[in-house]
């Protein structure tokens, strides 16, 4: 499998609790590396990312010091993959509470290989190429459309 990057984009990490259960499902990420991203100014978030950030081999933790959007926040953690490893897939989660984010690991983690093959094909059958930033994929809306049975 080529190797992908995972964007997730925290608004605010308020869930202690579910640091262990982040890390179990990071840690079972095969062929990716993971970036978390604080988009909150909370020193606490992002203290509790970067413990869970540690105790995972592919993944970082990014601190954007202001709140930004979503937008900004997805260009940030790309930047900072891009920047530090070769990757030619690039999705992202965003925009979701705690424990959302943890559900959809979760199903990132059963149809991996699926959303990675959607993307090769979507990428395949563009017209024009795309930058590396156009080239990002919500797995939220990948995972819909896996789920809607439009792809085998």
């Amino acid at each position: 499998m080529m190797k992908t990057g995972l964007i997730i984009v925290f608004n605010s990490f308020e869930n202690f609790n579910l640091k262990s259960h982040f890390i179990d499902s990071i840690n079972k990420i095969k062929d990716a590396k993971v970036c978390l991203v604080c988009a909150n100014p909370n020193e606490e978030a992002f203290e509790g990312l970067a413990e869970i950030a540690d105790q995972c081999e592919n993944a970082n933790v990014i601190n954007i010091k202001r709140n930004k959007s979503k937008t900004s926040s997805v260009r940030a953690g790309a930047r900072f993959l891009s920047n530090k490893y070769n990757l030619k897939h690039l999705g992202f989660i965003a925009e979701l509470s705690d424990l959302e984010i943890l559900e959809v690991l979760k199903t990132y983690l059963k149809r991996q290989e699926k959303i990675v093959a959607l993307n090769q094909e979507e990428q395949k059958n563009k017209a024009v190429k795309q930058t590396f930033f156009q080239s990002l994929f919500s797995v939220q809306e990948y995972l819909k459309i896996i789920a809607s049975g439009s792809i085998i």
